[in-house]
């Protein structure tokens, strides 16, 4: 099975349920897209059920040195989610910004195996964690997208986003998925354009 064209990154924490429903509603069910999401909730099981009534792509809880495919991975509770270049990892090392799992490693693994493949995406919550991730994604050519703090129910973590950098997208949360389709689209054309020399 191919890896697929893109890697969607998604970081979340206060008001993130309600926002990643709303967001995960306007993706499209032909995407060529891994989705991987980390939100800080306790909820055991609840996030993959609540999530897949939402989406049209297939969703999942991450499971340890699973081979990824195209559909939507949700981050298990106690365990940050890693993205190699193919599988996933599922690791129960130190908390980061008091969390386990947090946003800030996923960001950076993608960032590190994926590079202008990924795209970025920090919503609505507290304090901090995913700022640091998503200034590597910049750095590392991928594309970044903030919600918009007016847009966020907690508008801290995208606060302090736009704070440390100045992303390539400021939105509002209905506006994500037109961005995300611009860049697959361009990604797409990218490919092809490889795959033709």
């Amino acid at each position: 099975m191919a890896t697929p064209n893109a890697i969607v990154v998604i970081g979340t924490s206060a008001g993130g349920v309600a926002a990643l429903s709303d967001l995960l509603a306007g993706f499209e069910a032909h995407w060529d897209v891994s989705v991987f999401i980390t939100i800080h909730t306790g909820r055991t099981s609840t996030m993959q059920d609540i999530l897949t009534w939402h989406s049209t792509l297939p969703v999942w809880r991450a499971e340890h040195q699973k081979r990824f495919a195209r559909g939507v991975y949700v981050a298990p509770p106690d365990r940050h989610l890693l993205i190699d270049e193919n599988t996933i990892s599922l690791s129960a090392g130190p908390k980061e910004n008091y969390v386990r799992p947090a946003i800030d490693p996923m960001f950076r693994s993608a960032a590190e195996h994926h590079r202008g493949r990924v795209i970025g995406v920090l919503l609505t919550g507290n304090l901090f964690d995913g700022v640091d991730g998503l200034h590597q994604i910049h750095l590392n050519g991928g594309r970044t997208i903030v919600q918009h703090p007016a847009d966020a129910d907690v508008p801290e973590i995208p606060l302090n986003a736009l704070r440390r950098f100045t992303p390539d997208h400021v939105l509002q949360l209905s506006q994500i998925p037109a961005a995300i389709s611009q860049r697959l689209a361009e990604l797409q054309m990218l490919s092809e354009m490889g795959s033709a020399t």
